[in-house]
């Protein structure tokens, strides 16, 4: 396993986790995390973007593939959601993350709901 894909498995893992300090260390000080819901930048933005709110509904991320070429790193993933409370499944959605990375740090995570467009982004 390269540094690059190690990286992009561990960010995957500590957001799992909700281990923020461990999370932050994996991104460079430049940072993109184009979220759903707009771009954080930068170390503190990515860390509240990965903070969970308690209760309602949360996500674990499973990886289904992941590829290396450069300094990208493409994931097909799956997200089960559950309801904190009794940790039953609500839904579970598929996407790509696309990483790029710089000197083994994230420095752009972008998720795809769309798999080819993740693809022809990963490749370009």
């Amino acid at each position: 396993m390269t540094p690059e894909e190690r990286t992009a498995r561990e960010f995957v893992s500590t957001f799992n986790r909700s281990e923020l300090d461990s999370f932050v260390e994996l991104l460079d000080p430049e940072v993109e995390i184009h979220g759903m819901r707009g771009t954080s930048k930068g170390r503190e933005e990515a860390r509240a973007w990965a903070t969970k709110k308690p209760g309602g509904v949360q996500q674990t991320v499973l990886i289904q593939s992941c590829e290396q070429a450069g300094d990208r790193v493409l994931m097909d993933v799956k997200r089960e959601w559950r309801w904190e409370e009794d940790d039953e499944l609500a839904y579970v959605d598929e996407l790509a993350w696309l990483f790029h990375l710089r000197d083994a740090k994230v420095l752009s995570w972008q998720p795809f709901e769309d798999k080819e467009e993740a693809k022809a982004a990963f490749t370009a």
